[in-house]
């Protein structure tokens, strides 16, 4: 059974504690140089465009424009944030990314080893999309 608390109690029990003193999520940039999101971006489109076109078909207008708005909102909230980010720090340019690379959670990567880390899965995904057009073209 449920009892009503008086809201003068309670607001008397209340306790205030401190925020943290570094929030984890205060860097939305991960400091990677925009040109990684602009390749990232480019192989992803591409997927969905090569597709479009590879497999087109009347019922697929829908699915593929709805992949489209997904994908755009994929990119551009995050860029929101980091422009509206107060204390930003902004992300590296490309040489100093380069020179100094990042750390990941399984250590110091170099700057061309983030780049493959990063561009890996979004290049397979694009060679897949030829693959898939190319077998749909001979079959």
């Amino acid at each position: 059974m449920s009892v009503r608390i008086d809201p003068l109690l309670l607001a008397a029990d209340a306790k205030l504690v401190p925020p943290p003193l570094q929030r984890a999520c205060d860097d939305h940039s991960f400091e990677l140089p925009t040109g990684i999101y602009v390749a990232m971006a480019a192989l992803l489109f591409g997927f969905l465009a090569i597709l479009a076109i590879g497999l087109a078909n009347p019922n697929l207008v829908v699915p593929m424009g709805i992949n489209f708005v997904f994908l755009t909102a994929f990119f551009t909230v995050p860029a929101i944030f980091v422009r509206a980010a107060r204390d930003s720090k902004g992300s590296l340019n490309w040489s100093r990314f380069m020179a100094r690379g990042i750390e990941t959670a399984t250590g110091h990567s170099s700057g061309g080893q983030a780049t493959v880390l990063i561009l890996m899965l979004p290049a397979l995904i694009f060679c897949w999309s030829l693959a898939i057009v190319a077998i749909n073209a001979l079959v």
